[in-house]
């Protein structure tokens, strides 16, 4: 009760002059606070107007969601689970199972055309054709790519992110590339262009060089045992593009070897589509970062 008094006394004007000013012929809404203000401000304009304006309300979560995605009374709510139904059934006042669509997390076309045409990514006709992606956008094929995105605003700490990332494939004799999805982030990007990644990896060497003598000794016996075999210890070939807001997502999805990404559900579901492995960045952050992760329930 308190949110929707909130929201109606904050954002009820803002939202009305909007939306009167685009003169929609159906809205909707895909963000669980933008479903209780203007599914009202919807009626009434459609009041106002004398015409039948839809609102629709697509859920955009898959396992849990907030209780403010079953407000108002959309003419269809579009869900991805029965968790979903079930919670909707629960928390939203009015709503019944006619109002209830399943259709799952809604995802473009492209991952669908891709899936078909790449077959199991790992089968050689599916390498084949991640290759083929990888050089229609300017990657390298022979260097595994690793994509790391933080939604449409370039958020969640992408650079120390990609900046570990990027040292740890370099230190482990990885050859990689690694494109940052930085979105509407323009300095983020810019950032990323105009590094000096090989003082960065030197000053990270010199760091990891003050070991107590133990590890000292320890490394130098590796290293030993690495020349008499006839192996040759080499730094990665390492790579690291920022990218702006992209389009092309499942182009990107298609030649990357691995996701690293918040666990947003719609990004979840296509990754998914095209079979490519995703790290969720709370826990990349304890891989690189050593850090505590508390667990949400």
């Amino acid at each position: 009760m308190f949110i929707k008094f909130h929201s109606k006394k904050t954002c009820y004007d803002n939202i009305y002059k909007q939306m009167e000013e685009y003169d929609p012929d159906v809205v909707i809404s895909v963000h669980p606070t933008m479903n209780h203000i203007p599914e009202l401000v919807t009626r009434e304009i459609g009041k106002k107007r004398g015409k039948h304006l839809p609102f629709f309300t697509v859920v955009t979560d898959f396992g849990s969601g907030h209780g403010t995605w079953f407000q108002g009374n959309p003419n269809k709510i579009y869900i991805a689970s029965d968790r979903i139904k079930s919670l909707a059934m629960k928390c939203g006042k009015g709503v019944n199972e006619e109002n209830l669509v399943m259709t799952g997390l809604p995802i473009r076309d492209d991952f669908a055309i891709h899936a078909e045409k790449m077959g199991p990514r790992t089968s050689a006709e599916g390498k084949k054709y991640r290759n083929l992606i990888k050089s229609e956008l300017g990657l390298n094929p022979d260097k595994k790519v690793v994509l790391v995105m933080g939604g449409g605003e370039g958020v969640g700490s992408l650079g120390e992110i990609a900046e570990k990332i990027y040292l740890e494939l370099r230190a482990k004799g990885v050859d990689a590339t690694v494109c940052v999805v930085c979105g509407r982030n323009e300095i983020l990007k810019a950032e990323f262009g105009s590094k000096d990644w090989d003082a960065i990896f030197s000053k990270h060497e010199q760091k990891q060089n003050k070991w107590n003598g133990k590890k000292l000794m320890r490394l130098i016996i590796e290293r030993k045992q690495a020349t008499s075999e006839n192996t040759i210890v080499k730094e990665g070939n390492v790579e690291v593009i920022g990218l702006g807001f992209v389009k092309n997502m499942a182009d990107y999805m298609v030649a990357a070897d691995a996701l690293v990404s918040k666990a947003g559900p719609g990004t979840i579901a296509e990754a998914a589509a095209v079979g490519l492995p995703v790290m969720i960045t709370r826990y990349v952050v304890q891989l690189v970062f050593s850090a505590p992760v508390v667990p949400i329930y």
